[in-house]
């Protein structure tokens, strides 16, 4: 995205060529990001999966052990995470929305006090991690020597999680400004930090020390940490060549509350949303760890692999938040709409394509990780059944990212816990304990919950409520007519938006 390129400054009839071009712009720098993140966590997979016989003898673990310890841990900070991810949506849908209503330093002050609350919150969940972590860990399922190897991961990956908040949330806020190539070279950075210091440490290379998990958990620090340095001077202006229409803060400590309030305001719901999905995984991961370590190995090794056909949809699904957050922020709505069906459109053809390539060749994909024959045998055709339902993944991830845009963020919270609670955990019970389905029910299980979020969010932005939310939050109290079937060919009015005295 070139960074005075218009995003909303576009005719009612623009053709959706050039729609699926501006899309496409903004989302492949977030795609490879989210690819460059993901291999943070694949580096870490594929390196304990890896680990030397000599390391496994040294150590007191094979490497089934140590993969399932470290997801045991990582599952700890993904929920803890949740409340960064929130702020981290938050200040980007914010910063984009004044961006497209023309009002950078609005933006830039939302930008400001969400790096604050970032730190204030990392610190937080930095202490919680240490105090409960290794009760989560035993009350996820997990006993004896696998707690306290997960214990041991999440430990040390604790006290860089104020830097990791800091990371995310810039980034945030650097994509809503519409400059989501800076977010990816600082992934980049992050990605090769950590592959290298955990391969150094994982089974110590040149003589270093053999530290197993705790090197894999020393990488995710060292790229988190600097991430972080990173994300913070680029937001201050400070890297060489910036020039004063690039997107910045200001090292300024004066504390607004209002835009505290707005950010808390509009992170909420998407905060309530993740701690819903992530209470849902609890329970649901419960299941899979009471099917014994192998199992739970490969249920691992799946959802790694399965991500990186997420990848295509995150990106693109952030790709539509900034994009519907400028266009209503320009009174655009029907810009808006235009922009998330031609979306829709390229993440149905991104994912749909990995999930046929887990349908057809997943034994190739599982031994680009693992080295366990066991867990290859184990993973294999859950994996498969995890193929089916990703383009059902691509509709809610992408029909997600454009309610977030409009500020529509409650909606997503209600359709993960129909969803995650009550299909997923009551399907898993169902599915691994009643019929004895081990974990090809599992995976069943979560497509299923799959395809329902899907559905729900689907309708949702059919109705055209989405409008109405945005419009009652900073135009007035109005009602949304539904919205037609329309194509990308099609050219909608611009819908009237009316204001009131009454303005939050």
């Amino acid at each position: 995205m070139k960074p005075n390129e218009s995003l909303v400054d576009l005719p009612a009839d623009v053709s959706g060529k050039v729609l699926f071009g501006k899309v496409w712009r903004l989302a492949w720098p977030s795609i490879a990001e989210f690819s460059l993140l993901l291999a943070v966590g694949l580096s870490d997979v594929f390196l304990i999966g890896h680990l030397s016989k000599s390391a496994q003898a040294q150590l007191g673990y094979d490497n089934a052990s140590a993969l399932a310890a470290t997801s045991a841990g990582q599952f700890f900070n993904w929920t803890v995470n949740a409340a960064l991810i929130a702020l981290g949506i938050a200040a980007m849908a914010l910063v984009a929305r004044n961006i497209g209503a023309g009002d950078r330093n609005k933006a830039s002050i939302f930008g400001r006090h969400a790096l604050f609350m970032a730190l204030l919150f990392g610190l937080v969940l930095s202490v919680v991690a240490l105090l409960i972590g290794k009760t989560f860990i035993y009350l996820l399922g997990a006993e004896g020597q696998l707690v306290d190897l997960g214990y041991k991961y999440l430990s040390t990956t604790a006290y860089a999680l104020p830097m990791s908040a800091m990371m995310i949330t810039g980034n945030g806020a650097l994509r809503g400004s519409g400059d989501t190539r800076t977010p990816l070279f600082i992934m980049l950075c992050v990605n090769v930090i950590n592959i290298i210091v955990a391969w150094l440490l994982i089974n110590g290379q040149f003589g270093l020390p053999v530290m197993g998990i705790e090197g894999s958990a020393l990488g995710a620090v060292s790229g988190w940490s600097v991430g972080a340095i990173l994300v913070i001077t680029r937001l201050l202006g400070l890297w060489p060549g910036s020039s004063r229409r690039q997107f910045r803060i200001e090292l300024n400590f004066h504390v607004k509350m209002d835009y505290i309030r707005e950010l808390i305001r509009f992170g909420l719901p998407t905060f309530g949303e993740q701690m819903v999905f992530q209470i849902g995984l609890f329970f649901f991961a419960r299941f899979i760890v009471g099917l014994g370590t192998l199992t739970y190995a490969a249920h691992s090794a799946i959802i790694n692999i399965d991500s990186a056909a997420f990848l295509p949809g995150q990106g693109i699904a952030t790709a539509t938040t900034i994009l519907v957050g400028q266009a209503l922020g320009a009174n655009r709505p029907d810009l808006a709409r235009r922009y998330t069906l031609a979306a829709w459109q390229m993440g149905l053809i991104f994912m749909g394509f990995m999930g046929m390539l887990f349908l057809a060749f997943p034994e190739f994909f599982l031994r680009l990780l693992v080295d366990n024959e066991a867990v290859i045998a184990t993973a294999t055709n859950p994996l498969r059944i995890a193929g089916i339902f990703d383009p059902f993944i691509a509709t809610s991830f992408i029909l997600i990212g454009a309610l977030r845009g409009a500020g529509d963020t409650k909606f997503p919270m209600y359709a993960r816990m129909l969803g995650t609670w009550f299909l997923r955990v009551g399907l898993a019970v169902l599915f691994i304990q009643l019929l004895g389905m081990g974990l090809l029910g599992g995976r069943l299980a979560m497509g299923l919950d799959s395809v329902a979020v899907a559905l729900f969010v689907y309708w949702r932005f059919r109705s055209g409520k989405w409008q109405a939310v945005w419009a009652s939050k900073k135009q007035g109290k109005v009602v949304a007519p539904a919205m037609p079937s329309i194509t990308l060919k099609e050219r909608p009015a611009l819908t009237p938006v009316t204001a009131s005295p009454d303005n939050d």
